[in-house]
């Protein structure tokens, strides 16, 4: 009887979570259809269901401890991976027309308009700008064939899902995949993903991905390797005053079964204030180092354009002109990452999410 009651319970418990997942669900694309009139609300409802069922399944191959933690969290998760789901394609679609765009681009042109990105927004990326270029050293092209035939595989897998969501055999009007269990759509998407794919050619793809970051990634490590040292340094310097001022508060606030996790914890957190100082540092010397190269890369390419197309009869090469229009460029660049403290303005941090998610990556790629 007992046992009975606590079943009810849990399943009382399973079918809360699923209200609340549903009502923030419903929330949240109310808001959504505020802005985009075409949304089909019970459409997107569907598929945040579908999600959340998939972790519900997944946590039967979760170690224990962390299961409770996502039960709690399945609403969360399930709302963040559809807006993920949903937002993604837009940016890959935005780098394929970007990608046709600098087809028809001339080189002077498209040299110039790197150069005023890198000139303005060199110190906010200054991870990222050098992965690019490591990334173009260490086998660029064929690492970047192989990243391309990998989102060939994924656009693969995520047309077969479409139609797999629409399929409903038994005519019900109601799709199959909204009528089967968690686990049962678990092994029904599994399945999918690995008869979508082709086996070999990911392999192939996903090696030449490996091998083109690891190049990056060695790369980046000796180009930085001032700012990890500085950072350890700095680390040492601020944990001895740290230790004497803080051990003594700490010894009294935590249980003394805790008191050998008081150093580690401060060493720890020294460490991390340390490598912030240290990439703070490195920001300023990056923005400008950027601002000067891309200054310069702007003006250069600008006037070799502007003399192909006969607007100006100046040669950069033999003229002070492209180092004055270059330099005075390089100051405004500057200036302006130092107004914004070294930051994206928060519109265009709106749009530019990816790339400061793969920044703050790479840094603790880095650092780690």
């Amino acid at each position: 009887m007992l046992r009975q009651r606590n079943v009810d319970k849990s399943n009382n418990a399973e079918k809360e979570v699923g209200v609340t997942a549903t009502e923030k669900a419903s929330e949240m694309l109310e808001t959504a259809k505020s802005f985009v009139p075409k949304i089909d609300l019970d459409a997107e409802k569907a598929n945040i269901s579908r999600f959340q069922k998939l972790i519900s399944a997944s946590t039967s191959s979760a170690p224990p401890a962390l299961v409770p933690y996502i039960k709690k969290c399945e609403p969360a998760l399930a709302v963040t991976i559809w807006f993920f789901s949903k937002i993604i394609p837009f940016y890959v679609k935005a780098y394929e027309y970007l990608e046709k765009f600098l087809e028809y681009v001339p080189t002077d042109l498209l040299g110039a308009i790197l150069g005023l990105i890198v000139c303005f927004f060199g110190g906010m990326f200054p991870t990222l700008i050098a992965a690019v270029e490591a990334w173009n050293v260490a086998g660029g092209e064929m690492a970047t064939a192989a990243l391309k035939t990998v989102i060939d595989q994924v656009r693969r897998v995520r047309m077969a899902n479409k139609k797999d969501d629409d399929v409903d055999a038994d005519g019900d009007g109601i799709a199959d995949v909204d009528q089967i269990s968690g686990n049962d759509l678990l092994k029904r998407k599994t399945h999918l993903v690995l008869t979508s794919v082709e086996p070999k050619v990911l392999e192939s793809a996903m090696q030449g991905v490996y091998c083109g970051w690891v190049g990056c990634l060695a790369t980046l490590k000796l180009q930085f390797a001032k700012v990890i040292a500085l950072g350890a340094a700095i680390g040492k310097i601020l944990q001895k005053p740290a230790e004497i001022f803080l051990v003594p508060i700490m010894m009294r606030l935590m249980p003394v079964e805790y008191h050998p996790w008081i150093e580690v914890i401060i060493g720890t957190a020294c460490k991390s204030i340390a490598v912030s100082i240290a990439w703070a540092i490195q920001r300023v010397i990056s923005a400008f180092h950027s601002a000067i190269r891309g200054g310069l890369m702007a003006s250069r390419g600008f006037m070799r354009y502007a003399k192909d197309k006969g607007f100006i009869d100046i040669d950069p090469d033999e003229s002070w002109a492209d180092e004055a229009a270059g330099w005075t460029l390089a100051v405004m660049g500057f200036y302006f990452q130092f107004q914004m403290s070294f930051a994206l303005p928060w519109i265009l941090s709106l749009v530019l999410w990816p790339f400061s998610m793969c920044e703050w990556y790479i840094v603790w790629t880095i650092s780690s």
